[in-house]
């Protein structure tokens, strides 16, 4: 079978301890392996070790926004690395900024519960 397949490794970025933490426990109780970061510092590093399939990023980090942490991604050699960006701003905006980094799917803070695991697992498939 093939490895990336198997990758269950998700990492996610986010800089509020209870959304990254609600995050995570929906995507364990669906058989992901989860790790967090707290802020996108260390954050290639940290995804190129644990050598994750798909990372999940804040689009409202106060360091960094998350559309141009994803295009980083992408221009650090992560091409078959998947990104999610996730915010609480209003879709139609986010949509477009999502297209525009180059990042795979947006869910809105709102409806994680109902549609991030179904998204995840399409897109690590």
């Amino acid at each position: 079978m093939n490895a990336k397949l198997q990758n269950r490794n998700v990492l996610v970025i986010d800089d509020s301890d209870v959304d990254r933490q609600v995050i995570a426990d929906i995507l364990a109780e669906a058989g992901f392996t989860v790790h967090q970061l707290p802020s996108p510092i260390g954050a290639t590093r940290t995804a190129r070790e644990l050598q994750v399939g798909l990372v999940i990023i804040d689009q409202n980090l106060p360091s960094l926004d998350g559309s141009k942490l994803a295009a980083l991604f992408r221009s650090a050699g992560f091409a078959d690395l998947r990104v999610v960006l996730i915010s609480s701003a209003d879709e139609p905006s986010m949509l477009e900024i999502t297209r525009k980094a180059k990042a795979d799917a947006f869910v809105s803070k709102q409806r994680m519960r109902e549609e991030l695991v179904s998204i995840v697992r399409r897109l690590m498939r």
